[in-house]
């Protein structure tokens, strides 16, 4: 497995386009039963072997505990995020050269609205400590499904099935980044002959971009015990790394993962519009901060949408 701390920011920025992709991909065709993919995932050598599925993220306001919200929680006159009744497509997984890619979309908008929201942690019994409810439950309801054919099956079971004996690399992006870390923390338990056992931590893999705070403390050790090579790419103006702040309803803070790179406007290699969130948030303009060449040698395949994105670069640096 490739050690994800000591790759280029070029690798980084290389590895973000994957998740670009994905958004593209599943905003232009949500129909969990599609196999229309991005063509830029096959030309940047990639060949995709299975499309990601979840219930799809809602807000939910003025919440009661009929909602699904914990009892004493209930009557909060403010939004939460919880899971909807609608499948969609997440992301997808793909090969190259004997590695395979989870790659798992972020959410629209999420910079707007998120720090706006109240976050309810609880137990998971997949996760130690406590969680945030709606991420956690989100992933939760996450399948996999072979592009060649076959049934739809859990997500971690149909990875394992799918890999075979090679490693996995879990990337995200915002909302998608705190999936990738529940992914990648059960994908990474040690192998069990039979039961829910994952493929071993040697053998995994995560990046995550622009992520939100996933668990308390508890959570946080048990995470950084079982998965050994992850790192998290945070931009210091992005407001979606400061949330969810506190758990108001035990009294807790949020924690963020142990390791953390954190673009700085000092390290920054684009500047970018601060004061606009959406600017600060945006997975291309991650991209334009961490690799100028990687930035501009993906022009030509933008997106309208990443076009729009991208008018939030001020200037390159390198």
């Amino acid at each position: 497995m490739i050690d994800v701390r000591n790759l280029g920011k070029d690798d980084y920025a290389k590895y973000a386009l994957l998740v670009i992709y994905a958004w593209d991909m599943c905003n232009l065709d949500q129909n969990p039963t599609s196999n229309a993919i991005d063509e830029r995932i096959t030309t940047d050598g990639w060949t995709v072997q299975g499309i990601i599925t979840g219930r799809d993220n809602v807000i939910a306001t003025a919440p009661s505990a009929k909602q699904g919200v914990p009892q004493q929680a209930a009557g909060l006159r403010q939004s939460v995020i919880r899971p909807g009744l609608d499948i969609r497509r997440y992301g997808y997984l793909a090969s190259k050269e004997g590695m395979y890619a989870a790659v798992i979309r972020g959410t629209d908008g999420a910079e707007e609205w998120i720090d706006n929201f109240v976050f309810i942690a609880e137990h998971r019994p997949q996760f130690p400590g406590r969680v945030e409810g709606g991420f956690s439950d989100i992933y939760l309801s996450m399948q996999y499904r072979p592009l060649a054919g076959g049934p739809t099956v859990n997500l971690v079971d149909g990875i394992k099935a799918a890999v075979g004996a090679a490693d996995v690399l879990v990337l995200g992006h915002s909302l998608g980044s705190t999936l990738a870390e529940c992914l990648a923390y059960q994908l990474a338990a040690a192998p069990m002959p039979a039961g829910p056992g994952g493929i071993g931590a040697d053998r995994v893999g995560g990046i995550m971009y622009a992520s939100p705070k996933l668990g308390d403390h508890e959570f946080v050790d048990a995470f950084d015990t079982q998965v050994t090579n992850y790192i998290v790419i945070n931009y210091e103006h992005d407001v979606v790394r400061q949330v969810p702040p506190f758990d108001i309803t035990h009294f807790d803070l949020y924690r963020p993962l142990s390791y953390v790179y954190t673009i700085t406007d000092e390290t920054a290699l684009a500047q970018v519009n601060t004061l606009d969130k959406g600017c600060c948030h945006h997975l291309i303009d991650y991209i334009a901060m961490l690799s100028p060449p990687v930035f501009n040698q993906s022009k030509q395949t933008w997106t309208d949408d990443e076009k729009q994105c991208a008018k939030c670069v001020l200037g390159l640096r390198g």
